[in-house]
């Protein structure tokens, strides 16, 4: 019996822990860049950059609070863990694929000089990859969990049965497929733009989109590989915190392109700052 139950609390700790990592660096950071945003989007007129900037901001502090629930309440079977896991999952996938993905969007429609081209481009792979990320979450809520344990540590069951966990890996392969799209448009106009510009806030977007992608594609791809090939307790060990860095880099990206100590952008750009 001890040896079950080893294998039980293990995993379920390091998911804790993981989520408690990701709580602590959602709120601290939303207390260091609290100031920071009070100067740079509470005053001022609105615009879409805006309006998608507060859906991600707020949308991720809220969103957690279910997370909370899920992997640190005491909740009868009955109450539905499934009902719980459901609406954590839908509120972290919700701000991910969402709010984020359009600020990506509008950042690099004004790189481009609001090329149609590009904003179609980018939409209809939001949209298609869009889909196939909600199918697949929808296929993994019809498919039944693998264990049947009592849970002895508070909580949800939180394992994830090899099917589920397939379903889970597809889900995130569009939103990196999507931020690729994103990286590869940054670095052409990068490579384009070359050392002109130097320590403008044209050039700053470059930097911060490349460094943005460097690290949620490691988040992405942990996702993905642990959905598909960990063992069942450690499925989706990372989401609640990739979730949580993607939202946090999201937030930087667009305070830093309302940083005043920053040059201004090249006449014809000036417009089309975000």
């Amino acid at each position: 019996m001890a040896e079950p139950v080893l294998e039980i609390i293990a995993p379920n700790v390091a998911s804790r822990y993981f989520s408690l990592i990701a709580l602590t660096l959602l709120y601290y950071d939303f207390v260091l860049t609290i100031s920071m945003e009070v100067e740079r989007y509470w005053s001022g007129g609105r615009s879409w950059a805006s309006f998608f900037y507060f859906v991600n901001r707020y949308l991720s502090v809220l969103s957690i609070i279910p997370v909370v629930f899920e992997f640190f309440s005491n909740v009868s079977e009955t109450v539905s863990i499934n009902w719980l896991r459901m609406v954590s999952q839908s509120f972290d996938k919700c701000y991910s694929i969402t709010s984020v993905s359009s600020l990506l969007i509008l950042r690099t429609y004004a790189l481009y000089n609001r090329s149609r081209k590009i904003l179609y481009l980018l939409i209809s792979t939001f949209g298609i990859g869009g889909l196939v990320s909600l199918l697949a979450m929808f296929m993994t809520s019809k498919q039944e969990g693998s264990s049947n344990h009592v849970m002895i540590i508070p909580g949800c069951d939180l394992t994830v049965s090899t099917k589920q966990g397939y379903y889970m890996a597809v889900a995130w392969g569009p939103i990196l497929v999507f931020d690729g799209t994103v990286f590869v448009l940054t670095l052409y106009k990068a490579l384009e733009v070359g050392r002109t510009w130097s320590g403008s806030l044209f050039k700053i977007m470059l930097r911060d989109g490349t460094i943005y992608f460097g690290i949620i594609a490691i988040c992405y791809l942990s996702n993905i590989l642990t959905y598909a090939f960990a063992d069942l307790m450690y499925k989706g060990l990372s989401t609640t915190l990739t979730n949580v860095i993607s939202s946090v880099l999201a937030t930087r990206l667009m305070l830093n392109i309302r940083d005043p100590e920053l040059f201004e952008l090249p006449r014809r750009w000036e417009s089309e700052s975000v």
